[in-house]
């Protein structure tokens, strides 16, 4: 029987992408946005209306894929926004904001999640991190800190799964290419940022890496369409430049990653 698979954040991006690509290898795949009566593209895949920022906007989009599907055996959490600017120029509102989405917004899935998958003998969660879940770099200081919250509370809810029929598993995939404009749909100043402030030099650097990356959104769904299917699941799987900086991460010292942190700062200067 074909997996069930539920996207969070499908209506573009790597959800979309990796909602396409299983379907056409036969899983059954859902979607979320928040309004799927106001989508102008179609999708090879029912979208179901969520709100990550409403608990119970979550709760009726899982009960409502559950009653259409039987059960869900994947879900992976892909609902992502991502603002730029110094922790002066960002307000506590936006700070607030991105939290709710990258954090609160997973933490509100993973909550709905464990009972459905206790009660019909197992499954499993993805949530996806990012570089930025390994590294604080400056400028990302509201989107870094909301990462490593999502490192810390995955593995955190990975340990209370022990014993239990459910995986929880953290993927950190880098900046990855797409076809977007050059500072790319995903890049945000914060309202404060004035237009001489580091940060646009920053997002200028943020689109220029991503335009040269290696990785890809077909990469990332590859991968973690192995995950899906593996028996023995880790609990992160680093990809690209993420594999170097977790080893560098455990190793060098604290002095090596400052200057590492130096040099991305010097380069928005």
């Amino acid at each position: 029987m074909a997996k069930t698979v539920l996207i969070c954040g499908a209506s573009g991006g790597l959800g979309r992408v990796m909602g396409e690509m299983f379907v056409n290898r036969g899983l059954t795949v859902y979607g979320t946005m928040r309004a799927p009566e106001n989508a102008i593209d179609n999708f090879p895949f029912p979208m179901v209306a969520m709100d990550a920022t409403d608990e119970a906007s979550v709760a009726r989009c899982l009960a409502e894929v559950k009653e259409k599907a039987g059960q869900i055996d994947v879900i992976i959490n892909c609902v992502n926004n991502m603002v730029l600017g110094t922790v002066e120029e960002t307000t506590m509102e936006e700070f607030q904001h991105l939290f709710d989405v990258n954090v609160f917004g997973v933490v509100r899935v993973c909550r709905q999640a464990v009972p459905i998958m206790r009660a019909q003998g197992g499954g499993t969660l993805i949530n996806m991190s990012s570089l930025g879940g390994l590294l604080a770099v400056p400028y990302l200081s509201a989107y870094t800190s909301a990462k490593f919250a999502i490192e810390t509370f995955t593995e955190a809810l990975y340990h209370e799964m022990k014993g239990e029929p459910i995986d929880v598993v953290i993927m950190q995939p880098v900046a990855m290419r797409m076809d977007r404009p050059e500072t790319g749909n995903h890049l945000h100043a914060v309202r404060n940022a004035a237009p001489d402030s580091p940060t646009h030099r920053m997002i200028k650097r943020m689109a220029k890496d991503t335009a040269e990356s290696k990785l890809t959104p077909e990469m990332v769904s590859q991968e973690i369409y192995k995950v899906i299917h593996s028996k023995k699941k880790k609990l992160r799987y680093p990809m690209d430049r993420a594999k170097a900086l977790t080893l560098v991460k455990r190793l060098a010292p604290q002095s090596m990653i400052g200057g590492l942190v130096a040099a991305a700062r010097k380069q928005a200067a």
